[in-house]
């Protein structure tokens, strides 16, 4: 099949069909295992300790863990890399941070990028980066970013962190550039999320707002978890080992067929917004020989759909046809947030099939037991069983430990970190990463985002700008000349302090799937939360939209104290 970019009418192609589930494949063709890439030096995964390096940066030179230190026991760190100076996306992005930077602190975040140029560079890009958040260098005092850019101009900080992408090389020096990827780490140094998408589609910062939320809410204590597609003020659920007497006469609970009683929901417990963050237990890094980064050729393996059917991982991507595959992996079965994720992803499926996407789940437990899962997942989300997908049983953890999630001798080991959501290419490559805390559902609106965004940019002639959504305007890549650029409707290029022509938008073009409506993901309301006063210089709760009312508030006990 030829990709969708190509064609004159862009999804004007039939809905790829997958396969049911537990479907029983033909196991008679072989493929031999693909040659692994060169792999970075740190492994990226939930719970990693963090490396150390030197950053040279546009607020001067220090070790990373000593920027990370700045937070003491009551904040985030965000590290975000950027491809190189001067260029379209990247130029939004950092205005959007710039812009957002208040409501980062307000959630006791703090902010350092990273680019593949000179500090020389940096500074005079940050003129362009405030001329496109709409701040006049000549009438205000703005000068700066309101955080640190890490000068990164031999990519070895972007190399050691796997962050290069194959599929984008530079036009100047014919080298790998990075991708975009997110990291948030706490303050023991260890990575709590990580987001990476490749360097024509721009970040969704009010995705990572929503995450950081979530975060906040769910890292005082082990006790709930934020469903699927949550925002803040909604439900949140319990774990499954909390105690009935812990949310007595507060818990509004879904019936399942299995009569287990974990699809509970209670209110949104509130918050201090400024507050002692929980240690991550320490996870011992996998030894796989696959690493997690953009352009890696993913792994080719045995996978069991039924007790009968076993059949290699890159001969399933075949049949499933599709022009990318949505790969989602779980720790475990009957998981309170797993649950909300599966049930998206049975509604999600018309969505994917008209973009010609095929998906896969995984989850860490065995096969019956996922086959009652799904059972139940169906009868909560009113799904019809015709419109499955595949699902696979790693009841043993051997995927996992060859994805490197997990170490190979994983006996009674926490299967946690087992989870993520991978984006596969026809050429069976990854092409966009996304690990979330087990206790943060996944938004399903952002990852339709970012797929559209995909399938726009297949060629590398056009990129999504930062908090990009259906139907609005692109950015054309640099490399798109002057004459092939007057070929695209409505072209318009931004005036920049530079002088330098990058910033040139044009209307998206027609998705047969953009004629309905479609639903934003993670709306920012930025009245949401109040400042915060200095870490562990008093407390504030976390206001705006109160999750009950303050008569009959409920406070999660986590013990963490001040």
């Amino acid at each position: 099949d030829e990709a969708l970019t190509s064609d004159p009418d862009i999804g004007s192609k039939e809905p790829v069909q997958t396969p049911h589930l537990f479907e029983e494949l033909d196991t008679s063709t072989e493929i031999v295992p693909p040659v692994q890439v060169d792999a970075p030096d740190f492994r990226i995964g939930l719970g990693a300790l963090f490396p150390d390096f030197e950053c040279r940066t546009t607020d001067g030179t220090f070790s990373f863990h000593s920027f990370l230190e700045r937070q003491s026991h009551y904040g985030w760190t965000m590290l975000f890399s950027h491809p190189k100076d001067f260029t379209p996306v990247c130029t939004t992005e950092l205005a959007a941070c710039s812009s957002l930077a208040e409501e980062f602190q307000r959630r006791s975040v703090q902010l350092i990028g990273l680019s593949c140029d000179s500090i020389d560079q940096h500074k005079g890009w940050t003129k362009d980066i405030l001329a496109t958040k709409n701040v006049d260098p000549e009438t205000t005092d703005e000068e700066e970013l309101g955080f640190p850019l890490i000068a990164d101009e031999t990519r070895e900080i972007a190399s050691m962190l796997g962050m290069l992408d194959p599929l984008e090389i530079c036009n100047v020096d014919r080298i790998a550039m990075p991708a975009r990827a997110v990291f948030l780490i706490g303050p023991d140094k260890r990575n709590r999320l990580t987001i990476l998408y490749p360097a024509t589609t721009g970040r969704n910062f009010s995705e990572v707002l929503r995450v950081i939320d979530s975060l906040h809410i769910t890292n005082c204590g082990p006790e709930v978890g934020t469903p699927a597609d949550w925002h803040f003020g909604e439900d949140v659920m319990p774990a499954t080992n909390v105690a009935e007497d812990s949310f007595v006469d507060k818990a509004k609970e879904k019936t399942v067929p299995s009569g287990r009683r974990y699809m509970r929901h209670i209110p949104q417990p509130i918050m201090d917004s400024v507050q002692k963050i929980r240690p991550h237990v320490e996870v011992q890094p996998g030894d796989s020989d696959f690493r997690i980064k953009l352009g890696a050729k993913f792994p080719d393996f045995d996978w069991s759909a039924t007790k009968q059917g076993i059949n290699r991982f890159h001969h399933l991507l075949d049949r499933l046809k599709g022009d990318l595959t949505v790969m989602i992996c779980w720790p475990r079965n009957f998981d309170p947030v797993a649950t909300t994720e599966l049930m998206g992803c049975l509604k999600f499926l018309p969505d994917l099939r008209q973009r010609r996407v095929s998906m896969i789940g995984m989850s860490c437990d065995g096969v019956e037991s996922l086959g009652q899962w799904v059972k139940y997942a169906m009868s909560l989300s009113d799904s019809d069983e015709d419109s499955g997908f595949t699902m696979i049983a790693d009841r043993n953890l051997n995927i996992a430990a060859t994805l490197g999630l997990l170490p190979s001798d994983t006996a009674g080991h926490d299967t946690c970190p087992a989870r993520g959501l991978f984006v596969i290419g026809k050429d069976k490559t990854l092409r966009l990463s996304m690990q979330y805390p087990t206790t943060t559902g996944l938004n399903f609106a952002e990852i339709l985002r970012v797929l559209d965004s995909l399938i726009l940019t297949k060629d590398f002639k056009l990129a999504t700008p930062a908090n990009w959504q259906q139907r609005q305007r692109l950015i054309l890549d640099p490399k798109v000349s002057k004459t092939d650029a007057s070929k695209f409707d409505n072209l318009a290029i931004q005036s920049l302090p530079s002088g330098k022509e990058y910033l040139r938008w044009v209307d998206c073009p027609k998705l047969k799937w953009f004629e309905e409506e479609v639903s934003p993901a993670s709306p920012l309301d930025v009245e949401e939360w109040e400042p915060l006063s200095p870490a562990g210089k008093g407390q504030q709760e976390i206001r705006g939209k109160e999750p009950v009312e303050d008569k009959d508030a409920w406070c999660l006990s986590c013990g963490c104290g001040p």
